[in-house]
C-alpha cells in the first residue's frame, strides 16, 4: 500500500482547535477623540499551541471592546470570527504540513474582501478602459474611480449620459456581467450592515458558492444564466487572487 504524504496525513488527521480572542491593541499609536484615545480592533489566534496576533478586516477604533458592539452591528467579531478560522482550514487543506500560522495573515487580508468588492473593482475598471479612450479626455478625469463611496452604478449612470456612444465601445458581454452584479448586489443587501455578506474565503471553500446558487436559481430558471453567474464571479475571484500572488 501507498504511504500517504506530510500533507495527506496532515490533511487527514483530526483538526485541532482554532481559539480567537478578541482585544484592543494599546501597543500602536491611538487615535485620539478630545480626550478619548482609541486603539485599533487586534485578534489572538491560537492553533497547534502556536500563537499570532492581527489587526481585524472589518475593525476600527476602540476605547474598549464594549465599544465595539455599540458601534457596529453585532455581528462585527462573528464575522471576523468566521473569517479567519475558515482562512486556517483552508489554508490546512491546500498546504498541510506546509501550514504556517504566522503567515496566515497575509491571505486573511486577501480572504476577507467581500465579494461584491471585487465585483465593482472589476467593473469600474472595465468602465474606464472604455471612457479612458474617448474623448474629451478631460470629462474621462472628472471621473472618481478611486474612492469606494462611489458606486459603479453612479459612474456607469453618469457615463451613459455624458458619452452616448457608450454602449457602442462596450466589451463583450458587458451588460451581463452588471446584471449579474446587481443581481448579488439585490440578493445580499439585508447583510452588508450587519456583517453576513459572502467573502472570498467562503467562495473558495464552497459555502457562498452553495448559498449563492440556492438564491440565484429562485431567480433564473435557465441553468444557463445561473451557471454564467457562477462562472463570471469565480473567473473574477480567481484572477484576483492569481494577480496578488505575483
Amino acid at each position: 500500500m501507498k504511504k500517504p504524504t506530510k500533507r495527506e496525513r496532515a490533511v487527514s488527521t483530526k483538526p485541532k482547535k482554532v481559539t480567537v480572542k478578541f482585544f484592543i491593541n494599546k501597543a500602536v499609536l491611538p487615535v485620539v477623540d478630545g480626550k478619548t484615545r482609541r486603539y485599533p480592533l487586534y485578534m489572538l489566534i491560537t492553533y497547534d499551541r502556536k500563537n499570532t496576533m492581527m489587526r481585524c478586516h472589518y475593525g476600527q477604533y476602540y476605547k474598549d471592546l464594549n465599544e465595539v458592539d455599540k458601534v457596529h452591528y453585532p455581528g462585527l467579531l462573528v464575522m471576523e470570527e468566521r473569517i479567519i478560522k475558515k482562512t486556517i482550514s483552508y489554508e490546512l487543506t491546500q498546504r498541510g504540513s506546509e501550514f504556517d500560522l504566522k503567515g496566515t495573515y497575509k491571505k486573511y487580508d486577501r480572504y476577507a474582501i467581500g465579494i461584491h468588492v471585487l465585483l465593482e473593482k472589476y467593473l469600474k475598471a472595465q468602465l474606464w478602459n472604455v471612457i479612458s479612450r474617448l474623448e474629451p479626455i478631460e470629462y474621462a478625469k472628472a471621473f472618481n474611480f478611486n474612492d469606494p463611496d462611489v458606486e459603479f452604478n453612479t459612474l456607469y449612470k453618469i457615463a451613459r449620459k455624458v458619452y452616448k456612444d457608450l454602449p457602442l465601445l462596450q466589451p463583450k458581454n458587458f451588460e451581463q456581467g452588471i446584471e449579474i452584479y446587481q443581481t448579488f448586489v439585490k440578493l445580499y443587501q439585508g447583510s452588508f450592515f450587519q456583517y453576513g455578506f459572502p467573502v472570498v474565503i467562503e467562495w473558495l471553500d464552497n459555502s457562498a458558492v452553495d448559498d449563492y446558487s440556492k438564491k440565484i436559481k429562485s431567480l433564473f430558471k435557465n441553468s444557463s444564466m445561473v451557471n454564467k453567474s457562477i462562472e463570471f464571479i469565480d473567473r473574477i475571484i480567481r484572477s484576483e487572487l492569481e494577480y496578488g500572488n505575483t
